[in-house]
């Protein structure tokens, strides 16, 4: 006959296995250079910076940065499968600027935008879309069960580096602690 204290060793071993074994929560940032880091590096963007607050604050987590320079809702959509493995818990999806910049049109960008947030509900991916001023994802963001942040919220406009286009590491620094509860809200 087993006591009480020796069920309570076995499921306390059984436990610390379990979770020695589990893996971390993975969170994908899918984006275009200001993601990436361009000119910060990838461990001064904001979703290394993230990464380094949820642990910070308890989070078993891992937030690959997906972010290309130069990418487009097309790049984006095009590489989403391999780029948000299945496991993923969360994704940050931030793009549309470049799409502007080569004057694709609002259409063609905000029907990517809908299939890549279309793929990632069908993985059960939670997202955080970032908004780009002057387009209207708010329809598309709720259809898909997206959190929509405002684009001024994934873009720190008082911290631009030497070209004026990408964020230096202070505006990093202040996407992440704009989006972090947001995170956090959807990690509970």
């Amino acid at each position: 006959m087993i006591h009480f204290t020796g069920l309570l060793a076995i499921f306390s071993v059984l436990t610390l296995a379990t979770w020695a074994q589990a893996e971390p929560i993975q969170i994908v940032a899918l984006g275009d250079s200001n993601t990436a880091g361009l000119f910060v590096g990838k461990r001064n963007a904001f979703p290394a910076l993230i990464e380094n607050s949820l642990r910070q604050s308890g989070y078993d987590v891992k937030v690959v940065n997906r972010g290309i320079s130069g990418d487009t809702t097309a790049g984006m959509l095009s590489r989403a499968k391999s780029a948000v493995p299945r496991g993923t818990l969360l994704a940050i999806v931030q793009g549309g600027y470049n799409d502007k910049r080569r004057d694709i049109s609002p259409a063609e960008r905000d029907a990517n935008v809908e299939a890549i947030l279309k793929l990632l509900r069908s993985r059960g991916v939670k997202v955080v879309l970032c908004g780009l001023d002057g387009a209207s994802w708010n329809r598309i963001a709720i259809a898909n069960g997206a959190v929509l942040v405002p684009g001024s919220a994934c873009y720190d406009i008082n911290n631009r580096g030497f070209d004026r286009l990408h964020m230096n590491r202070a505006g990093h620094r202040v996407v992440a602690q704009r989006l972090l509860p947001v995170i956090q809200n959807l990690l509970q």
